[in-house]
């Protein structure tokens, strides 16, 4: 058991890693470009903080470990908003604005719905894949198009950079994403036969925790500044891209059954999760800030789900 333990920290370490320097040198690369700035943001920061549930689920899905797939998916959206933004509610009560509800909150229940409705008939497909990874691509239209149009280019500061370093950074990044994703997969199944407890269980929990990291660290640090608006966002988009481009991609690979749990009991906690967030940013736009109290109720919410699911398994 400890060697699994083991490799799944050497796992989500090199994991950590790899995704920041993958997103490093996206950015070094679209800036180089003269990419739009908010183009760039979208891109990096949504696949930079996501690419490990999307490798880790892609590479869950391909060995034939669909639990683990769709756990990490959901998990994570369920981490990022109970643990990732309690967090960062208690060390900064967060700015919100009826414009991030406008844009991105709509765009995130939209996404949600149709999840919903594509896992009625208690299967994930091919087709549903297309469907769910079209969905992501147009949402990064949408996104962009609503700012791509006020916003400058930028300007070419790059020039001393080797662009075949850059490329070669990317690359090497992308190898390192894979092989610290098929690592993390080894070790949690491992460890999951070990307890004897199912895929789905580990992949909503320690996976899902594990893959969130870059979540976690982007929003405590944009809390620290005084950016809350960026945590929020962050968040929201993650979500998205987790929803419709991480079980995109696994439906892509593999067709799986969707397990029972996750219309029981998993999918629900996410959807009051988002519509709890939704409310609170609708009612306290008009006060300016969601008030820290709100941050500790999401983390004993979060601590009770994680027991409940532990409970279950034993």
């Amino acid at each position: 058991m400890l060697i699994y333990i083991s490799a799944l920290l050497a796992g989500f370490t090199l994991l950590m890693w790899s995704a920041d320097k993958f997103s490093d040198n996206a950015l070094l690369l679209g800036t180089h470009y003269q990419i739009s700035k908010i183009v760039i943001g979208i891109v990096v920061l949504g696949f930079g903080t996501s690419a490990p549930e999307l490798l880790v689920s892609g590479i869950s899905a391909w060995q034939g470990y669909p639990g683990l797939a769709i756990g990490n998916a959901l998990g994570s959206n369920t981490t990022n908003i109970l643990l990732i933004l309690g967090v960062t509610l208690c060390i900064l009560p967060l700015d919100v604005k009826k414009e991030t509800l406008k844009k991105n909150f709509m765009l995130l229940f939209a996404a949600t719905i149709i999840f919903a409705v594509l896992i009625l008939d208690k299967y994930l497909r091919f087709f549903d894949g297309v469907l769910l990874f079209s969905g992501m691509i147009l949402t990064l239209y949408l996104l962009a198009k609503k700012d791509t149009n006020s916003e400058a280019r930028i300007r070419k500061d790059t020039e001393q950079h080797n662009v075949v370093a850059i490329i070669s950074g990317l690359i090497f990044g992308l190898l390192i994403l894979l092989v610290s994703s098929k690592t993390v997969v080894w070790s949690a199944v491992s460890i999951a036969e070990n307890l004897g407890v199912s895929d789905l269980v580990i992949g909503l929990t320690v996976i899902a925790l594990g893959t969130s990291l870059p979540e976690l660290a982007t929003c405590v640090a944009s809390a620290l500044k005084k950016h809350s608006e960026l945590a929020i966002g962050n968040i929201i988009g993650s979500n998205i891209f987790n929803t419709l481009g991480v079980t995109g991609t696994a439906s892509l690979i593999a067709t799986y059954a969707v397990p029972k749990q996750v219309f029981t009991r998993d999918f629900p906690i996410m959807l009051a999760a988002t519509a709890t967030v939704f409310i609170l940013v609708w009612v306290f736009s008009k006060f300016g800030k969601i008030p820290r109290i709100f941050g500790v109720f999401f983390i004993i919410v979060y601590v009770i789900y994680i027991f409940f699911i532990y409970q279950q398994a034993l």
